[in-house]
C-alpha cells in the first residue's frame, strides 16, 4: 500500500478551521455574557448551544476536509462545514465557513481528474 503523496487542500482547511474555532469562541463569549444576566442577552441558552455545537461540528467538517484518503471524506467535510457555518448564527464563520467550504468542494486531485 503505497502512502497518498497528493496535495491536501491547505487554503480550505484553514479557513474552514477558523471559521468552526471563530464560531466557537462566539458562542463561548456569548455564553459568558449571558451568565453575567445582562438584559440583552437572556434566554439565549438554547440558541448558543446551537451555535457551539454547529461551531463544533464545522472543526470536524474541516479536519475531515483536511483527510487525503478519499474524495468522498473530503466532499462530506466541505458539505458539513458549508452547513453548520449556516447554523452557526455568526456572520463572520458563516463568510469564512462558506469560503472554505466551497473551496473544499471545489479542489481536485490528479486520482479524480
Amino acid at each position: 500500500m503505497t502512502p497518498n503523496t497528493e496535495a491536501k487542500p491547505t487554503p480550505a482547511f484553514l479557513i474552514s478551521f477558523a471559521a468552526g474555532i471563530f464560531s466557537l469562541l462566539t458562542a463561548f463569549l456569548t455564553t459568558q455574557l449571558a451568565a453575567l444576566e445582562i438584559p440583552f442577552f437572556n434566554n439565549t441558552a438554547t440558541a448558543l448551544t446551537l451555535a457551539a455545537v454547529a461551531g463544533a461540528l464545522t472543526v470536524i467538517g474541516s479536519i475531515l476536509l483536511y483527510d487525503n484518503t478519499n474524495a468522498s471524506t473530503r466532499k462530506f467535510g466541505s458539505l458539513l462545514v458549508v452547513g453548520f457555518s449556516i447554523v452557526s448564527m455568526n456572520f463572520i464563520g458563516l463568510i469564512l465557513g462558506l469560503i472554505g467550504g466551497f473551496l473544499g468542494l471545489t479542489s481536485t486531485s490528479s486520482s479524480e481528474s
